[in-house]
């Protein structure tokens, strides 16, 4: 079977695989447009509408997935590579993250991330895309890494259980063009469909779909120890990536990779009878916004008719002025007869009670409301709403409560990221060949120019190798550098107003952490009142002057030592010379002038360096007591708050 067959075939037994997860993905996303039907049941809508009655939308899901996506954009991922083996090198490990990184600042990582976290929060799947392209200029190659907008629009191998999805053997993007953009781009192949290759288009207003295929070809290498006594099969893996019409294959080459180069995203994952199943943040909870719309649709009705109280009169009593009491409010007199059809005679009309929302649809409403937060495991204070807490430390507990019950969507993003990251490491010596100079981010994002593979930068005293070893990738999150800031400036700020004495000893902290105009020169002039046992390691003026005098003795007394061997070598000359005695007794008297000076040197150098340790002695002893005092002072802040 030839490529082009063997991708349709694999492509309809992938898609029939995955199509029910796909339809109920479709359907999430129809339920949070702003379709006005979409989250009614379309014949409740329909008779309601047709009769005149409100059917509103209410839409409460919206922000608990704001919410939810939200928490993790403020949890940003970083890719750590590791060496996984003796031939490499934490130097390799290095340069390898810092290029990572600055291939996300180029791709704009953080919006491929948050897309895929929220198409996986709002429907059930999102996918992630790496690729490669030509820099700018030259024909030097670089690796991106690419936004998946519409998610509907990839599948991956129906065999894939990992959930990464490492295990796929092939994957497919379906691209749509018209036809004058395909003729355009492929001019001599023929406008046949890939999905429907049965029909073939030839009006320019049509649609034509084109599928980039990724395949993995599989070789097998038997390898040898090196004494020959053990011999064993490896598996040696290709990705082939083709682009693909109904009936012709498009382009074709090679994706630098041992994994399909794209990368799904589950929301919430269950495996029932050997499926997979995906469910998105709301799935569970769409009857209950249904019932909520429904509810606020009926009490909205009753009120509505609340104005409109009816009028009870005796027949024959309004009929001549018909007119006025079917719109009272433009008449200033309301006329009517004081007999009835009979000629009885009668009261005058009198206006019923209005109807009234029975108290059963407004409990009913706000029970829907408590059903939605249920079904999601978000609760009000999660929310930022007042609930039934009263204490900060309960209102706390019940947001990490709210973030477990939702925190297997960043999991499953942190997965798929530290699959990207292999996927990254495995094709930077591919794409990334020949001596060059790349430029790589460091730990504080400052941009650093090194040289690979034989090229070296300015001050680079050697290259660095790219196919050098073999390495791992580990991911780790945390708040965002603002938030972690935040925390640390409210944390002092809280610590200080309690106790006011702790100014003196971590003020230039709080500074720092703050980020108002002017809080770096506070910080620095904060730290000239603060005492200086309580400044960092290395900060300390006293023991930066202590270690600068003992650094000014030492090169007195190596300064003496010279003079003295140099002393010594003119005796043993003057010795050999056989000069007068009276040269002799002058040296040797310059020689015990020379050794008393180097011991009384020698001396004040151990005095000082007892007084040194003595001065590090006392600060270890005060930071200790200080830490002691910083202990007894959060247990009392924790009981205050």
């Amino acid at each position: 079977m030839d490529v082009l067959e063997r991708a349709k075939t694999n492509f309809k037994k992938d898609k029939d695989s995955w199509s029910s997860i796909y339809k109920k993905a479709k359907e999430d996303l129809h339920f949070i447009s702003d379709d006005p039907c979409a989250q009614w049941d379309e014949q409740d809508y329909n008779n309601r509408v047709q009769t005149g009655r409100p059917a509103l939308t209410i839409d409460q899901l919206g922000q608990f997935i704001h919410q939810v996506a939200n928490d993790i954009r403020m949890n940003t991922p970083s890719i750590n590579v590791i060496p996984a083996n003796s031939e490499s090198s934490e130097q390799v490990a290095e340069v390898c993250k810092g290029l990572i990184r600055e291939i996300e600042y180029y791709s704009n990582a953080d919006d491929v991330y948050d897309t895929a976290s929220l198409n996986s929060i709002r429907c059930g799947i999102g996918f992630i895309r790496v690729d490669f392209e030509y820099e700018e200029e030259g024909f030097e190659q670089r690796l991106c890494i690419k936004r998946v907008v519409n998610p509907l629009a990839c599948w991956i191998d129906s065999g894939s259980i990992e959930c990464d999805g490492r295990d796929a053997k092939r994957g497919y993007v379906i691209d749509k063009y018209s036809i004058s953009e395909f003729k355009s781009k492929w001019p001599d192949k023929a406008t046949v469909c890939f999905e429907h290759s049965d029909v073939s288009y030839s009006d320019d207003e049509d649609e034509i779909s084109v599928c980039e295929y990724f395949e993995i070809e599989e070789e097998v290498e038997t390898i040898t120890s090196e004494d020959g006594t053990v011999s064993r099969d490896i598996t040696k893996k290709t990705v082939k990536r083709y682009i693909m019409s109904g009936a012709d294959i498009l382009e074709e080459g090679t994706f630098p990779s041992k994994y399909i180069p794209l990368i799904p995203v589950y929301g919430e994952e269950a495996w029932i009878d050997g499926k997979r199943q995906l469910y998105s943040l709301i799935r569970k909870s769409k009857s209950a916004q249904q019932m909520f719309n429904y509810w606020k649709s009926l009490e909205t009705e009753l009120l509505m008719k609340a104005p409109q109280a009816p009028v009870m009169a005796a027949e024959g009593q309004v009929e001549d002025y018909a007119d006025d009491w079917k719109n009272p409010s433009k008449s200033m007199v309301l006329r009517y007869k004081t007999t009835d059809a009979q000629g009885n005679p009668v009261a005058p009309p009198q206006r019923l009670e209005p109807p009234t929302v029975p108290i059963g649809i407004v409990n009913a409403a706000q029970g829907t409301k408590d059903d939605i937060k249920a079904t999601m495991g978000i609760y009000s204070s999660g929310l930022g709403e007042r609930s039934n807490e009263t204490s900060g430390i309960a209102i706390q507990r019940r947001q990490q409560e709210g973030d477990v019950a939702t925190f297997h969507f960043q999991d499953n993003l942190i997965r798929s990221i530290t699959q990207l990251g292999r996927i990254l490491v495995s094709a930077i010596p591919e794409v990334y060949t020949g001596g060059r100079i790349l430029r790589i981010l460091g730990m504080e994002d400052e941009p650093v120019n090194i040289g690979v593979n034989g090229a070296l930068a300015i001050e680079q005293p050697q290259t660095i190798d790219l196919s050098q070893g073999r390495y791992d990738v580990r991911v780790k999150t945390g708040g965002s550098y603002t938030t972690r800031r935040q925390e640390a400036a409210d944390f002092l700020s809280n610590l200080i107003n309690v106790s006011p004495e702790m100014m003196q000893i971590m003020g230039d902290l709080l500074f720092e952490n703050l980020d108002f105009s002017g809080a770096n020169v506070m910080a620095e002039r904060m730290k000239k009142v603060v005492d200086p046992k309580f400044l960092e390691e290395g900060q300390d003026p006293q023991v930066a002057q202590l270690t600068a005098q003992l650094q000014e003795m030492a090169a007195i007394i190596e300064g003496l030592q010279a003079q003295l061997q140099s002393k010594q070598e003119e005796l043993a000359i003057k010795a050999q010379g056989e000069q007068n005695d009276a040269e002799e007794a002058r040296v040797k008297a310059e020689l015990q002038v020379l050794e008393l000076r180097l011991k009384q040197e020698q001396q004040k150098f151990d005095s000082a360096i007892k007084s040194q340790e003595l001065q590090l002695k006392e600060r270890e002893l005060a930071l200790k007591e200080a830490e002691l005092q910083i202990e007894a002072i959060q247990g009392r802040s924790v009981v205050v708050t």
